[in-house]
């Protein structure tokens, strides 16, 4: 009886863990994910957009470029054909790269900023300027694209100013002046996730949740043999 009780436990201690493992969250931070317009080509949605025009400093000079800045409204995948789509608002980071969501793109997701060694030196000041300014940014055009210019000039030079470095938005008073204020008085956030695309945009969005991983049948062939095991130890104990 005595020597039966630890056995017990010990292979019921041993099932948990087994079943825990094979059912627990998957790895969220790094899966591969796919991207698409799932809205007819209107990609900026609810939000709206502003046409303006930056200058990027791509390594011989600035060059002047007229974009339409603004929160993207997508779709996201974990799952490839067949696909399971999910809404979601996103802003680029890559000012000198295009979007590219004419079909189904495929992507690195990260699920925070950190884990990314392209944003893994600029990972505070975007987590803050994210939680602080984000929800505020999706209430109107230009709000949507200050917060677009900002984020560009966070990610992509060093958040100082708009008129200089490497980064720059030509004109737009109205769209400058909501950005200068988006890059000031952030507060302490948990950090976005990536979508890290080669060639195309790099999105960031808010973390998702983790995916479930279903057990392989060499994981549901180690249950079954846990619950034998757990079923002999009993009759033996009969």
């Amino acid at each position: 009886m005595n020597a039966t009780q630890p056995t017990l436990k010990t292979a019921i201690l041993a099932l948990a863990v087994g079943v825990s493992m094979a059912f627990a969250p998957g790895a969220a931070e790094a899966s591969t994910i796919y991207v698409r317009d799932g809205n007819g080509g209107n990609v900026f949605g609810a939000a709206g957009y502003q046409a303006l025009t930056i200058r990027v400093d791509k390594g011989a000079g600035l060059t002047s470029t007229n974009v339409q800045a603004g929160a993207f409204y997508l779709q996201y995948s974990h799952t490839n054909a067949p696909y399971a789509w999910t809404d979601f608002v996103t802003y680029c980071l890559e000012p000198d790269e295009l979007l590219n969501v004419a079909g189904i793109v495929s992507g690195d997701y990260k699920g925070t900023l950190s884990e990314s060694s392209e944003y893994v030196a600029k990972a505070s000041a975007l987590a803050g300027l994210y939680a602080t300014y984000f929800a505020d940014s999706l209430t109107s055009a230009l709000k949507s694209a200050a917060f677009q210019v900002a984020l560009w000039e966070v990610a992509y030079d060093d958040g100082s100013s708009l008129s200089g470095g490497k980064f720059q938005l030509v004109g737009a008073n109205d769209v400058r002046n909501q950005a200068n204020l988006y890059l000031t008085n952030w507060a302490s956030g948990a950090e976005p996730g990536v979508i890290l695309r080669v060639g195309s945009q790099d999105l960031v969005m808010a973390p998702l949740p983790p995916t479930t991983t279903v057990p392989e049948p060499a994981t549901l062939a180690l249950f079954g043999t846990g619950l034998l095991g757990l079923a002999a130890i009993r009759r033996r104990k009969a």
